[in-house]
This record gives structure tokens, C-alpha cells and sequence, in this order.
């Protein structure tokens, strides 16, 4: 059977995997080969902070939920291997802090360890916020899962062709199943309007310090926007910014300035970090929630997966 994975972000890379990881376990000849205009340094994926977060915390569906206990159980796996050092997988204690009170998550029990925080903690730590959560979740660094991933899927003889599909059609003839992880271009590719830009600017700092992340709701008094704070190995991912519609790639110095007083003003102690990065990229929303069905196309199977980045956060940023 030969299989097209369009797209090599992290949605398409880890369905790459699944599917190579599905077909061994079956016993079942694969010839997969993963179809991007763009790879990893310069897509959207490299640039996450990687943490497993629902993009949203209403109006999840039973099949969301589902997903994320995959996804969650997924990266647990990984984490168990004797290679997870390679993967940039691991297990980060954080806050989420609000100004109301919230109703606790459908996914409170898929994480470790979730909590209310205390009054001491909101007084504190996050003086003005008013409700909050504690709880352990994944951070996956697609800067090190996506090259890891294309190692992994060479040596099983998957293979990578760089360049830009203008339609499905153009493959079908070639492929019996088409699995369509492009993101932002499903908008064009299957022309699915619902999917729009959300830009996203982020810097990263060095803070040895801070081993955790925090995630705010706003608006805040004296806060700018709806800043967090997320720990990588090697590096602190700040931001705040989401811009429905805005296609630019470029960073805005203005954004620049709303993520650092934002973030200063959540947590001073970052005051004397030392900024090594701004990136800025644009994650792939769909409105009216994630598009995951299958369709036939020319006697060929095609499995549009038009999904928003959770991962992975997620891995949304898959997440942010």
C-alpha cells in the first residue's frame, strides 16, 4: 500500500510514525513518504514551546477528550524509553491561573496530580488572579522530537519529498491513502475557510531557574494581555500574543515590548534573563473545532486530518 503524509510538522510527523508503528504491529508493506514544502527548521512546529495544553477549555466533544488520553498516553510511552533523552519529552509541574472562577477541565484527570490552587498560592505567587489549577503535564520541544522523528522514519525507509501541493488531486492517481496534515494550508489545499491564522510571537530567555510553567486568563489590571511562562531544557519560552487573521511572519517589536512587561509584570524574577530568540509563526485554528473524517477521492482513500497544533500544544500548539 503506498501512503502520502502531507505535511511534516508535528501532527504530520507523529501520524507518520502511528502508521509505520501500526503497519509493523500488523504485519502489513508500507511504502510511506511524507510530502512538505517545508521541514523542520522552517515550519511552524519548530518554533512551539511544546506543551500538551487543549486549545481551548469549553465545549470539548467526547472524541477531543479521547484524543488528548491518546495523545497524553502517547507521550508516556516515550517517556518510558530508553531514548527519551533524544525525544525533548518530559514531565513539567505548572500553574494555569485565572480572574474568575472557572468549572474544572474535562481533562483534569488525564493529567498528574491536578489541584485547586490555594489562597496563599493565589496571594503570593499571582497576586490579582482570583481561581487557578496546578497540575503535571508533558512538554515535548519539537525542537528536538521533529529531527529525531525523520532519523527514525529514514531508517524505516519512509521517504521525504520537499515541495508545495497545489490540490489532492495531484496525488491521488499515486497514492492509495493520502493523510492531510498540512495545518493553516487546509485552507487552501481542501479549501476549508473555517481554517484561519492565529499569529503567535515568542521569545526565549535563559532561566536556569525556572523549572515550570504558568499559563494566565485575563484581562488583568495591571497585566498586559495573557502572558505564560514555559520551562524547556535548554531555554524559557515567554509570549502571549494570539492575532486571529494576521498572516505576518516578521517579529513586532511591539509585541516584543507587550510579551516582556507582560511576563515581568506575572513574574519579576525573569527581569535578568538574557533573550536568545524572538520567532514568530502562525497557528493553524479551524472554527467549529478539529476536521478529522475520511472522504474518498478517485478511488483513492483520503483522510483530510485539518487539525489546530495540541499535542502537543499544543504539542499546540499544537498548543501555543
Amino acid at each position: 500500500m503506498k501512503v502520502a503524509v502531507i505535511g511534516a510538522g508535528i501532527v504530520g510527523m507523529t501520524s507518520a510514525l502511528r502508521i509505520m508503528e501500526e503497519a509493523a504491529h500488523a504485519r502489513r508493506q508500507i511504502d510511506l513518504t511524507v510530502i512538505s514544502e517545508k521541514f523542520c527548521p522552517d515550519n511552524t512546529s519548530y518554533g512551539a514551546g511544546g506543551i500538551w495544553k487543549p486549545p481551548s477549555q469549553e465545549h470539548m466533544t467526547a472524541a477531543e477528550l479521547r484524543w488528548l488520553k491518546w495523545s497524553f498516553d502517547y507521550l508516556t510511552s516515550m517517556l518510558k524509553t530508553d531514548y527519551a533523552h533524544e525525544l525533548g519529552i518530559f514531565l513539567q509541574p505548572g500553574y494555569y491561573v485565572f480572574m474568575e472562577h472557572v468549572p474544572d477541565p474535562a481533562w483534569k484527570d488525564i493529567v498528574v496530580g491536578f489541584r485547586h490552587l490555594t489562597a496563599w498560592e493565589l496571594n503570593n505567587l499571582f497576586p490579582g488572579y482570583k481561581h487557578g489549577w496546578f497540575y503535571t503535564a508533558f512538554i515535548c520541544q519539537p525542537r528536538d522530537f521533529l529531527p529525531w522523528a525523520h532519523t527514525k522514519l529514514a531508517e524505516k525507509g519512509v521517504g521525504f519529498v520537499r515541495r508545495r501541493v497545489g490540490s489532492l488531486e495531484e496525488l491521488a492517481p499515486h497514492y492509495d491513502v493520502i493523510v492531510n496534515c498540512t495545518g493553516l494550508e487546509a485552507r487552501s489545499l481542501v479549501q476549508d475557510k473555517a481554517v484561519v491564522p492565529v499569529r503567535g510571537q515568542v521569545m526565549r530567555v535563559k532561566a536556569p531557574w525556572i523549572r515550570y510553567f504558568v499559563g494566565t486568563s485575563g484581562p488583568h489590571p495591571t497585566i498586559k494581555g495573557d502572558p505564560y511562562i514555559y520551562a524547556n531544557l535548554h531555554d524559557v519560552v515567554i509570549g502571549g500574543i494570539k492575532q486571529e487573521g494576521d498572516y505576518r511572519v516578521t517579529n513586532d517589536p511591539r509585541d516584543t515590548k507587550t510579551i516582556w512587561e507582560g511576563v515581568l509584570a506575572l513574574h519579576p524574577q525573569l527581569k535578568g534573563a538574557e533573550v536568545v530568540e524572538e520567532w514568530t509563526g502562525l497557528r493553524p485554528m479551524r472554527k467549529g473545532g478539529i476536521r478529522l473524517e475520511r472522504e474518498t477521492l478517485v478511488n483513492s482513500q483520503l483522510w483530510p486530518w485539518s487539525k489546530r497544533g495540541h499535542v502537543v500544544s499544543r504539542l499546540r500548539e499544537r498548543g501555543r
